[in-house]
C-alpha cells in the first residue's frame, strides 16, 4: 500500500471555555501516513456523494471516527469523515478505508 500522504485528526469536543459550546480540536491521530483517491462512481453513489468532493483515504491506523474533520498539511484541504471501512479480515493488507467530502475551511492548525 502506498501512502504518500499524512493527515491529522481534528474532533469536536467541548469547548474548555464554555461548557455550551463546541469545536474542532486537534487529537493524538496527527502525522498519520495516509492515501487519498477520488472516488469511483460507485463509492460516490453509495456515499449520497458529490463527484470532486467524494474521496476515499486508505490508512493502516484505526481510531478515526465518522464526523471527524481530517486536515491534510501538505495541500491544506480539509475533509468531514463519512464513512468507515475496515478490511482487517480478508486476504489483503489489513488496512481502513475512509469516504471523505472535501470542503473549503481556514487553517485551524
Amino acid at each position: 500500500m502506498i501512502l504518500d500522504q499524512t493527515l491529522n485528526v481534528l474532533r469536536l469536543q467541548k469547548d474548555v471555555n464554555n461548557s455550551h459550546k463546541e469545536s474542532y480540536q486537534m487529537t493524538s491521530l496527527s502525522g498519520i501516513s495516509c492515501n487519498i483517491q477520488c472516488a469511483s462512481p460507485e463509492d460516490i453513489a453509495i456515499a449520497d456523494g458529490v463527484f470532486g468532493q467524494t474521496y476515499i483515504a486508505f490508512t493502516s491506523v484505526s481510531g478515526i471516527l465518522s464526523g471527524d474533520k481530517i486536515y491534510v498539511p501538505s495541500t491544506g484541504r480539509y475533509f468531514r469523515v463519512k464513512g468507515i471501512e475496515a478490511w482487517n479480515e480478508t486476504d489483503l493488507i489489513p488496512h481502513f478505508e475512509y469516504t471523505l467530502v472535501e470542503f473549503e475551511e481556514e487553517d485551524v492548525t
